[in-house]
């Protein structure tokens, strides 16, 4: 089927998928009825997906697909290694997958609260724990938005270059890696969280990007949906500047971007 043809919906009700008919959107096919489904990773060429559920009682659980969504079975859940007793800050427990990403080379990347990342070579059926990023001394200083943790919302793989990605954190800022997770660097220069206290407005390390995106046709182009207002980056992250041309939509949680046009974003 065209893939612009259908859509998912994940729901705190479960997970819709929607084909597009000519008078209008219906539901196709509706999976994990009932269940919240908090995350979802697309199907891709050869058809396989993921979704991360959030049972509550039950814990985090997550389910690949190989057929686009006809079935499903449960895959590994990433889990964190013990918290050593030195360790007084947020606990070292999954309370979320917040987001799924897959790169050009096959590789899933999964963003969680409370602020670790996780990748996995087999899709799914093992997680490792980034621990270059989970282990810089910055995360101390992130805290949580709208949940008690921070979270990592926002999984942005450069299409042309292996090992490259952005990760936007809530709230934590945008931070990068171009050495396929050896080393990280924190670039939210030009964003300004105006809820912190005038002389910490500036810091990148506590900002607020409620989502980043980036352009499939120039990917250096990346568009982020800040607690305070829109920004823009036309440097692959190396600098963002505010967007106040729609200042109706100064405070929001999603942005995206036009698969062509780089200039064009909602």
């Amino acid at each position: 089927m065209n893939p612009n043809e259908r859509a998912w919906a994940a729901t705190r009700k479960g997970l819709f998928e929607l084909h597009r008919h000519p008078d209008g959107w219906r539901i196709a096919r509706t999976s994990f009825l009932g269940e919240p489904v908090s995350m979802l990773l697309p199907p891709g060429p050869d058809g396989r997906m993921l979704a991360a559920l959030n049972l509550g009682h039950f814990g985090v659980k997550v389910h690949a697909s190989d057929d686009a969504g006809a079935s499903w079975r449960e895959v590994a859940t990433p889990a964190y290694p013990p918290q050593p007793a030195s360790d007084t800050g947020v606990p070292w427990k999954l309370v979320q997958i917040w987001s799924l990403a897959r790169d050009a080379r096959g590789t899933v990347w999964a963003g969680t609260l409370p602020g670790g990342l996780f990748r996995s070579g087999d899709f799914g059926a093992s997680w490792q724990l980034v621990e270059t990023l989970w282990n810089r001394p910055e995360r101390a200083e992130w805290f949580g938005g709208g949940y008690d943790v921070p979270g990592i919302h926002s999984i942005c793989p450069h299409p042309a270059h292996p090992g490259e990605l952005l990760l936007g954190i809530s709230c934590g800022g945008a931070w990068v890696t171009r050495d396929d997770g050896a080393s990280w660097a924190l670039q939210a220069h030009g964003m300004r969280a105006d809820f912190m206290p005038p002389e910490m407005a500036d810091n990148g390390n506590v900002q607020d990007p409620h989502a980043i995106v980036r352009c499939p046709a120039r990917p250096e182009v990346l568009w982020c949906q800040h607690h305070g207002g829109i920004w823009r980056s036309g440097d692959n992250a190396a600098s963002w500047q505010e967007v106040t041309s729609a200042p109706l939509s100064r405070f929001g949680f999603a942005v995206a971007v036009h698969p062509r046009d780089a200039d064009t974003a909602w």
